[in-house]
């Protein structure tokens, strides 16, 4: 019997077993890959999520940081200001704003309950709560907006209201350049606000805070973030975006003195993503491994090269890959916006080639160091444009020597090099003002100055003559300049000069500009710059040279006052005088008289003595007072100089002198109203001397001064605390006050026992004395 050939029971389970065993293990590699694939994804998705939210905090520190430097140059702006003006203010505020989309600025004041009358009365109306016209309640302190610009809000509003403001302002010490505050709101926007002690032109409210509104959706709409994906929070407090779904990653980050966070939702995931994990179910196991690593690989490294070029790419900073041999491998188009060189040229020489020739060889010896392994990490040197500008970059690099490359990133720092420079020229002018030297000194220095500055090839100072010619008195730089005029040379009447002459206003021409420096009304002279290459003149060039006319114009009036002074009181003819003197008449030549005889000529002789000693006691008289003039002029050339005297009055002009004093001081003075001019200069030069010798000698703690005006005489009250003991016969400067008083008919005490403080009291009638006759 034949039997038929059968699987063995052993080998048919280990078929079974196999069958069985493929399958689930192609099922359980499915299953895996797809469960591995899905992470993977989800990975991808939350490092998108880490990387969108660390550069989204780079991007949004940089946007603060913007704001921050607007706030500081237009700080810096007010300062250079004549006085605080709304104008002005928003003259300054909208060119600055366009660069940075901040349009809503304000001026702050802090005023105490002491001073609320005073600053509503210099300001024409009274302190209110915004935003309506209700008057505010009585406080210790306010905060009004004496000057506010893309906001519809009353002057002189308290911003005391604003609790996050208030808080910051309130704390002085709090305060840096570009301080942020909390979340707050402003006009039923909500934002926040970027604070800063500043100083806008000079006299009554100079001193306050510039404040600037930072609207809540200005980061979003100026970095094109999506709030439907992006959240900001400022100090934990939701600022702007407001994502649909959980965040998948964030960032914190300090800025302007505050803490700040970003956080990203998570990107939707791509067709890519999507269709991975399938792949990996519907292939083979190893084939959907390969597929998933490759997939996975390909996209992780578009995302980094695409993020990378569009950081490269919209970059304001200079960013550049360089070779350890001199060449640029690759620059961002900030380059071809900065230099004005296309990248194939910029690429295709040295960059040596294109730097300044004095910083040809610092630059070389930082390409060695970095060859030779050393480390720079930051660098400046000077880049020459294709228009033969010179531009000042600030590099910062990170070397890889074993790839022969560097990566640099620089940034443009030629427009504050320029403002450095100009603040010292303006200083060390000021300075030769302010000294009182030679006036060809100054003249020649300001022409050093301004032509340095400007990069001019020649810069002279010119004085114009009543009969419509000019003359040098100040020179720099090329003597073949085509200035038009020569060292005593007539004004050419087709030349740009002349127009400045005549019209009292700048001039231009193609490479030359000039500016008039006008002194009491007048036009005396202009400052005028040549450039052999026409496009070297900036547009903002006018306005550069009218900073130093100023000082000139300064220094010159100074010098006619002085020379004036100087005179006797007869030839000055209604000057300003420091006290009256008797009138000292220049004596003339006289044909010879018949000789006397007897009595007669006794009595002649007598009365030529007597005439002759008055004239020399006038004329010791009349140089005394022409050198305290002088003196008053040199102390106002320093500084004190009480223009506001003669503008606004004797009471902002002791508020004036009461801040500078570094003892406290309170004013008392209950009117307004204008006094005669030679009684506010004696009450004011009181006051000055007076709070002087407080600073240097009392030792006290507070000052009270007291102004009592009446129909006949006016009283200058100045009390302190201090250690007392003043004795007038010791010291000049009191028994020169007591001059000055008694020279317009007035009288002078002080009480000063020791240890009970000293009060100086000056009573200053309000009309002069008659004037003393010759003979007397």
């Amino acid at each position: 019997m034949i039997q038929a050939n059968r699987p063995r029971p052993g080998r048919l389970r280990s078929s079974v077993s196999a069958r069985v065993a493929v399958p689930l293990l192609v099922v359980l590699l499915s299953m895996a890959g797809f469960v591995v694939t899905t992470r993977a994804v989800d990975d991808e998705r939350a490092n998108t999520a880490r990387r969108t939210a660390e550069v989204q905090a780079l991007e949004i520190r940089g946007q603060l940081e913007r704001a921050r430097a607007f706030a500081i140059g237009l700080g810096n702006a007010l300062v250079g200001e004549a006085a605080p003006t709304a104008r002005r203010f928003a003259a300054l505020q909208g060119s600055a704003a366009t660069t940075v989309g901040l349009t809503t600025a304000m001026w702050v004041e802090r005023v105490p309950n002491r001073t609320r009358r005073a600053y509503e009365r210099r300001i024409g109306a009274p302190i209110t709560r915004p935003p309506g016209r209700r008057v505010a309640a009585p406080a210790a302190t306010y905060l009004p907006a004496t000057i506010a610009t893309g906001v519809a809000l009353r002057r002189g509003a308290d911003m005391a209201g604003v609790t996050a403001l208030a808080a910051t302002l309130q704390d002085p010490t709090s305060i840096f350049a570009g301080t942020a505050t909390p979340l707050a709101s402003l006009g039923g926007q909500r934002g926040f606000f970027v604070v800063q002690g500043a100083q806008f032109g000079h006299g009554p409210g100079s001193r306050g805070f510039l404040v600037v509104f930072v609207p809540a959706d200005w980061l979003n709409v100026s970095l094109n973030l999506d709030p439907r994906r992006s959240a900001i929070t400022l100090d934990g407090r939701p600022l702007t975006g407001a994502p649909a779904t959980a965040p998948a990653a964030g960032r914190s980050f300090d800025a302007l003195t505050r803490h700040w966070r970003v956080d990203v939702a998570r990107e939707p995931p791509t067709a890519l993503q999507v269709t991975l994990p399938w792949l990996a179910v519907a292939w083979p196991p190893a084939t959907a491994l390969i597929v998933y690593l490759l997939g996975r690989g390909m996209l992780r490294r578009r995302r980094a090269e695409r993020h990378v070029d569009d950081i490269f790419d919209l970059s304001l900073d200079l960013l550049c890959v360089a070779g350890l041999d001199g060449y640029f491998k690759r620059v961002n188009p900030a380059f071809e916006h900065t230099l004005g060189y296309d990248t194939a040229e910029l690429l295709s020489r040295p960059f040596g080639d294109f730097v300044h020739p004095d910083d040809r060889a610092p630059t070389a010896e930082m390409l060695a160091s970095l060859r030779e392994g050393r480390d720079v990490s930051s660098f400046e040197n000077r880049y020459i444009r294709v228009d033969g500008a010179v531009r000042w970059l600030q590099w910062n690099m990170r070397t890889m020597p074993e790839t022969g490359l560097m990566y640099a990133a620089a940034r443009d720092v030629t427009e504050n090099r320029i403002l450095s420079r100009e603040q010292a020229a303006l200083r060390r002018v000021a300075t030769l003002v302010a000294r009182g030297d030679d006036p060809r000194a100054l003249f020649a220095g300001v022409a050093l100055e301004v032509g340095h500055l400007l990069g001019a090839d020649a810069t002279r100072l010119l004085r114009y003559k009543e009969d419509e010619s000019a003359f040098v008195v100040g020179s720099y730089g090329a003597a073949d300049a085509e200035i038009g005029v020569g060292s005593e040379g007539s004004l050419d009447r087709g030349r740009l000069w002349r127009r400045v002459a005549q019209r009292g206003g700048t001039a231009r021409s193609a490479a030359t500009v000039a500016v008039p420096i006008m002194v009491s009304g007048r036009v005396w002279g202009a400052i005028v710059s040549v450039w052999k290459q026409y496009d070297r003149a900036g547009g903002d060039t006018e306005v550069r040279m009218a900073e130093f006319t100023e000082l000139v114009a300064t220094a010159v009036a100074n010098a006619e006052s002085g020379a004036e002074l100087a005179a006797s009181p007869a030839d000055r003819d209604g000057g300003r005088r420091s006290a009256p003197a008797p009138r000292a008449r220049p004596a003339r030549r006289r044909p010879a008289a018949p000789r006397a005889h007897g009595a007669g000529a006794e009595a002649a002789a007598q009365g030529a003595g007597r005439r002759a000693r008055d004239g020399r006691r006038a004329s010791r008289q009349a140089l005394a007072n022409a050198q305290r003039g002088m003196n008053e002029m040199r102390e106002l050339a320093r500084g004190i100089h009480p223009r506001i005297l003669s503008s606004e009055g004797l009471k902002p002009a002791l508020a004036t002198l009461a801040r500078c004093c570094p003892v406290p001081v309170t004013v008392e003075m209950q009117t307004d109203a204008r006094l005669p001019e030679n009684v506010e200069v004696t009450a004011y030069y009181v006051a000055s001397e007076a709070l002087t010798n407080v600073a240097k000698h009392a030792q006290a703690s507070a000052v009270r001064m007291a102004v009592d005006v009446d129909d006949t005489c006016v009283a200058v009250t100045i009390r302190d605390d201090g250690t007392g003991g003043a004795d007038p016969r010791r010291g000049s400067g009191l028994v020169g006050l007591r001059d000055r008083v008694a020279a317009l008919g007035g009288a002078l005490t002080v009480d000063s026992e020791p240890g009970a403080g000293t009060v100086l009291t000056a009573r200053i009638p309000m009309a002069a004395p008659p004037a003393a006759r010759a003979d007397d």
